[in-house]
């Protein structure tokens, strides 16, 4: 289920395990999510400080939770509990039942709410403020309507659909949108196109022609990249090089940051 999750959504993740293994508790449940996700960075963060969640007393309630055990503070992986892989099951229904093919930080939320089914007053106790108006706030950075439905037209919902799929693990860029509209030919922008003369195809192929390296599209290359692991650190100053690298998940780049600086003197930079 990772593969679908957001750097940020993944970040929680490594912040619950770290908040249970620091507060001595044997597993990661709904609390220690809240905790990665208030002291993380994304939708979630944003709306629960709006709405007045205070990051340091949540996690002195959640701490207070669960009897803290020493030997617990020694597992490497904490396990999720039950109720914190239900979690996640529904942060995954979630994000599909708003057509998003991947699982932010705003999905888990909407996951730990639903798990506590009904009746949210010890999740509020716990957050110190009201989840269902954090819900709210989540609702519209996502700009989704009160009803559930997406305050986008059905066309718009599609071809952005469409764009994503066709952008894959790279940035959607504007051409991607493009053409996920042109896709539709009964979209407005087809129907418009249509009226001008303006064949959805040729304007396609137009769009393959273009070079994306020389549009405002482009993601600019690093010139260079600092790496610091542990007291370690290692200088990327081969741009080339540099902009490869952002290519690499997290496990691959650190692998290769050790190896190399297993190399080097510390302090030493790379060119």
């Amino acid at each position: 289920m990772f593969e679908r999750f957001t750097d940020n959504a993944r970040r929680v993740i490594v912040l619950a395990q770290d908040a249970a293994r620091e507060m001595g508790h044997s597993q990661i449940t709904p609390a220690h999510l809240l905790v990665g996700m208030q002291h993380g960075e994304g939708m979630a963060a944003n709306a629960m400080t709006e709405a007045g969640v205070d990051g340091a007393l949540l996690r002195e309630r959640v701490a207070a939770l669960y009897e803290s055990e020493p030997s617990a503070k020694k597992i490497d992986k904490v396990p999720f509990s039950a109720e914190g892989k239900k979690c996640l099951e529904q942060s995954l229904r979630a994000a599909l039942a708003l057509g998003h093919n991947y699982i932010g930080t705003e999905h888990i939320f909407i996951g730990v709410l639903r798990q506590t089914g009904a009746n949210d007053r010890p999740l509020d106790e716990l957050l110190g403020a009201s989840a269902t108006e954090i819900s709210h706030r989540l609702t519209e950075m996502l700009g989704v309507a009160a009803s559930g439905l997406a305050t986008r037209s059905p066309a718009l919902r599609s071809a952005l659909e469409r764009a994503r799929t066709r952008a894959g693990q790279s940035p959607m860029t504007t051409g991607h949108v493009l053409d996920g509209m042109l896709t539709d030919p009964e979209s407005q922008v087809c129907r418009a196109l249509g009226k001008l003369g303006i064949d959805p195809q040729r304007m396609l192929a137009a769009l393959d022609a273009v070079n994306l390296a020389e549009t405002s599209d482009a993601s600019p290359a690093p010139q260079s990249t600092t790496i610091t692991i542990g007291e370690r650190t290692i200088v990327i100053a081969d741009p080339a090089v540099a902009s490869a690298l952002r290519g690499l998940s997290a496990e691959q780049l650190r692998d290769i940051m050790k190896r190399a600086i297993d190399r080097l003197e510390p302090g030493q930079a790379a060119g």
